[in-house]
């Protein structure tokens, strides 16, 4: 009998010590997939953006100093990849990343910037949209990443003291640099009026533009009208399936860059 609850424990043991090498190596494989994301990212980040921030000697910096405009080296970009549109910096997530455009709205899921397979995927504009941010309202995707890269931050947005730190964020193009205000932040349905990008009559857009304030979480206190241009952030939520954490941007400045 003793020797029948040896065997039995040793089988216990053995199966639960096979199963934390099972577990150990899942982690192991997680880390190194998301880990390859970042590592990507970073190399396109310190190859071909450059913030003239960081040329200045260490004492002449300010204490809180307000985003300087990134030099971004376009052409190396897309010589790498030409789907590469854009830049996109939220200086109060630390989101910094370029901006890509598929022929559909699949491949940079799973695809990184530099075309190769990756869990991170891309932050990547609707390809029904036009890839100077010239629509009405123009969609960018990116995912929720447990480890917080790509729009794994957005949804710090539902808190109003950041919103009121950092109401801004910037959109990089070729020569041009896009200041957005944020106007409504929210946890909105799948398929809602937030992915809307064609208004055949100014009165659909006005329409749009109402429900989308409508749907804030709080009030930012900025209103936009009919003639101006939306871009909408969107990531999914840690709750939900259905649902997607949407920030909406008006653009309130463009200037050469």
């Amino acid at each position: 009998m003793k020797r029948m609850i040896s065997i039995v424990l040793s089988i216990l043991m053995l199966g639960a010590m096979t199963a934390l090498v099972f577990s150990a190596i899942h982690l192991y494989q997680n880390w190194k997939a998301y880990q390859k994301g970042t590592d990507t990212y970073q190399e396109l980040s310190s190859s071909f953006v450059e913030r003239p921030e960081d040329k200045k000697p260490a004492e002449d910096k300010p204490d809180n100093p307000k985003p300087d405009t990134l030099q971004i080296d376009f052409a190396g970009l897309q010589a790498m990849n030409s789907d590469i549109i854009g830049w996109i910096e939220i200086p109060g997530l630390s989101i910094n990343y370029p901006v890509l455009q598929g022929k559909d709205n699949a491949y940079y899921l799973t695809h990184l910037a530099d075309r190769k397979y990756g869990i991170s995927g891309s932050i990547f504009m609707d390809y029904h949209n036009v890839p100077d941010f010239s629509d009405s309202n123009t969609i960018i995707y990116g995912h929720n990443m447990k480890d917080k890269s790509m729009f794994g931050t957005l949804d710090r947005y539902k808190d109003f003291e950041l919103y009121k730190e950092n109401p801004y964020f910037y959109i990089y193009t070729p020569g041009k640099r896009l200041t957005y205000q944020i106007f409504s932040c929210y946890a909105g349905h799948v398929g809602s009026d937030a992915y809307l990008y064609e208004f055949p009559e100014a009165e659909d857009f006005n329409r749009f533009l109402q429900r989308i304030q409508s749907y804030a979480a709080y009030d930012t206190g900025n209103q936009v009208m009919e003639t101006e241009r939306v871009v909408t952030l969107s990531t999914c939520t840690n709750t939900s399936r259905n649902y997607r954490y949407l920030v909406h941007g008006v653009l309130i400045k463009e200037e050469k860059n």
